[in-house]
């Protein structure tokens, strides 16, 4: 009987909401519409690893959030994983978007449309082609999958890429 009651008044206490998707956000803004929604417990950290301190919030944008977007207790402590305005997110995060100077990650295998929407920041050309040679249209991106790209993995980025691509259920040829 007292476990019981023990488990409804822990059940009491806790309760969930829905923590919105804050990647892409001025960490400020992320910060405040997380208390919005509830969450009061937060805390942020520097994605590049380097250990700088956000201590002007307005100056950082969000590259990751854990937990994920989703229902999540209200006292779950949220962590926001930052850059500096004008950096680029590191390629393992979901907030990445590539700069000119920027490595460029190893998209092999990975899902085209992924692929494109982190190149979304660069101003030259991003383009998709058929990695068999055949020209088909890679308009629905969401169904291909990058064999190469140009630069290729861990060269500069300069203003354009490439990606060569083909329909998930076909392999990458030589």
């Amino acid at each position: 009987m007292i476990a019981a009651i023990l488990v409804t008044a822990v059940s009491a206490c806790s309760s969930a909401e829905e923590l919105p998707n804050m990647v892409g956000s001025q960490l400020q803004v992320a910060q405040d519409r997380a208390q919005n929604a509830g969450f009061t417990n937060l805390s942020s950290e520097d994605a590049t690893g380097q250990g700088r301190a956000q201590v002007w919030d307005r100056n950082w944008r969000v590259c990751s959030q854990d937990p994920e977007p989703g229902e999540a207790d209200l006292d779950t402590l949220v962590v926001f994983s930052a850059v500096k305005e004008g950096e680029s997110c590191p390629a393992s995060t979901e907030g990445y978007l590539a700069m000119p100077g920027d490595e460029m990650p190893g998209y092999i295998g990975r899902n085209l449309m992924d692929a494109m929407d982190q190149m979304a920041a660069l101003t030259g050309e991003v383009t998709a082609v058929d990695a068999t040679g055949a020209g088909r249209s890679t308009d629905n991106e969401n169904n291909w999958r990058v064999c190469a790209t140009t630069p290729a993995a861990g060269e500069v980025i300069e203003d354009s890429v490439v990606f060569e691509a083909v329909p998930n259920e076909e392999k990458c040829t030589d």
